[in-house]
């Protein structure tokens, strides 16, 4: 309830575990002036803005997923968004390892900002003499809404040209044969109670999505009007596939062979395949080692090793039931299976030996668990064993694989020293988050269904 969650895995089958960043980052908006609230990095002063910079970003860190409180961390500073006693907005240095009392704890509520120590006050601001003040407020009027920037990472995919849509290095909408960065698009909830979404480039992210009468489809600089809002919808029947329709005028989002159109109907030319951007593709590292698990093709072994290389790359499936598999990426991949003496090995064979269980460690991480056997995926720092037991020794954290990418302010940079054709063969990856957090585990496991409750009734 509290991050709005796209869950285009509830539409098609095949993504399995949605690539959510995490945690998403918002601006607080006062929609009514179109202000953002800001803080100042060197002195963690709060003040309105109508920019919209990248150190004015906040992050939402839920502490309690029962009760809904947050935290509203600062990026730039780090710096957590609180009320004092009079509901004066102010921001204080986040404590590692203290629980922060109730003066820096939000509930957010269909994206509106309310207090916890003000009884569920929202975050508002009143007119000073002409100047806009933050102050936790009962106005229902002018008050704060998250507005997310962060979302779900997806390919989209025409079947009927075997082309992806593409914001090129100019930030340019194209189609390409490549499952690059440049491909990778970000599905954001609007938070506005419909199931409005905005599309933006991961790459290139100011740019978003939109469209205009007489079908001209573009990207825009962080416009976020009704042209840029989009409804993803299952078609009726048999067809394969979602339509992206204009919520605004009503038609849909197609591709013609040669440039981008919109139209009035769905036909196969407005069906596209939605896929995540890391393609359940991981890393599964140990939190309390630098170490991941790994296949040697040539001696058929499973191994532990520090680097991040084809070897240590698995693709994971939802095989039902709550369980997953672990295949190797490595050609001819074959599935992590573990005996009944607890010995890893891998195997072409998807048999009962290799299905597993992922639950929450309270490490920091989660416990790998073979479900025919109940050992547990264990890393003593020197190499890969099994054990019984249930400690950071057996916690692991996956870390999504993202596609290599770069951005014309990166492409400037290299430029400006002779480097671009090099830059742009490497295309060194951007970071993101582990995906645990979005992939919809309880502490029994996998919860089915649960990451994709968003979309259907957003």
């Amino acid at each position: 309830f509290l991050i709005p969650k796209i869950g285009v895995n509830m539409l098609l089958r095949e993504i399995q575990f949605p690539c959510v960043e995490n945690p998403p980052s918002c601006f607080l908006t006062f929609s009514d002036v179109w202000t953002h609230l800001s803080c100042n990095p060197s002195d963690g002063s709060t003040f309105m803005s109508k920019n919209r910079l990248g150190w004015e970003k906040w992050e939402i860190i839920v502490q309690d997923h029962n009760t809904g409180h947050s935290l509203i961390k600062h990026k730039a500073s780090s710096r957590l968004l609180s009320a004092d006693s009079d509901g004066n907005i102010y921001t204080q240095e986040a404590k590692d390892g203290t629980v922060a009392d109730s003066s820096a704890l939000w509930i957010i509520q269909e994206n509106i900002v309310r207090s916890v120590a003000h009884s569920n006050l929202n975050l508002g601001a009143i007119n000073t003499r002409g100047d806009l003040t933050p102050k936790v407020s009962p106005d229902n009027k002018n008050h704060a809404i998250v507005e997310y920037i962060t979302g779900e990472l997806c390919f989209f995919s025409s079947p009927d040209h075997d082309r992806r849509m593409s914001c090129g290095p100019m930030g340019k909408m194209s189609m390409s044969p490549n499952w690059k960065g440049w491909e990778v698009f970000r599905i954001i909830g609007v938070g506005d109670g419909s199931r409005h979404v905005r599309i933006t480039s991961w790459t290139h992210d100011t740019k978003v999505l939109c469209h205009a009468d007489q079908g001209r489809v573009f990207t825009s600089n962080n416009e976020f009007g009704m042209q840029s809002k989009w409804v993803i919808e299952r078609p009726y029947g048999d067809s394969k596939g979602v339509a992206v329709k204009s919520a605004h005028f009503g038609s849909y989002l197609s591709y013609n062979g040669e440039s981008f159109i919109m139209e009035d109907s769905i036909d196969k030319c407005t069906l596209w395949d939605i896929s995540s951007a890391h393609q359940q593709k991981y890393y599964l590292s140990s939190v309390c080692h630098d170490k991941r698990i790994g296949y040697d093709n040539s001696k058929d072994s499973i191994y532990c090793s520090g680097k991040r290389n084809e070897w240590e790359a698995w693709q994971i499936n939802s095989e039902g039931d709550g369980l997953v598999s672990f295949k190797s990426c490595v050609d001819g991949g074959k599935y992590l299976i573990c005996t009944n003496g607890g010995k890893l090995k891998a195997s072409h064979e998807l048999n009962r030996e290799a299905l597993w269980q992922l639950e929450y460690s309270p490490n920091g991480g989660i416990f790998i668990i073979s479900r025919n056997h109940d050992w547990h995926l264990s890393c003593n720092g020197q190499g890969l064993e099994t054990s019984l037991n249930k400690g950071i020794g057996q916690t692991w954290i996956l870390e999504p694989i993202m596609p290599s990418t770069i951005s014309m302010d990166q492409i400037t940079m290299y430029s400006s020293i002779g480097a671009a054709t090099v830059a742009l063969s490497v295309a060194m990856p951007f970071a993101i988050m582990g995906i645990i957090g979005g992939m919809g585990f309880t502490a029994g496991g996998i919860s089915a269904g649960s990451v994709a409750a968003g979309m259907m009734s957003a």
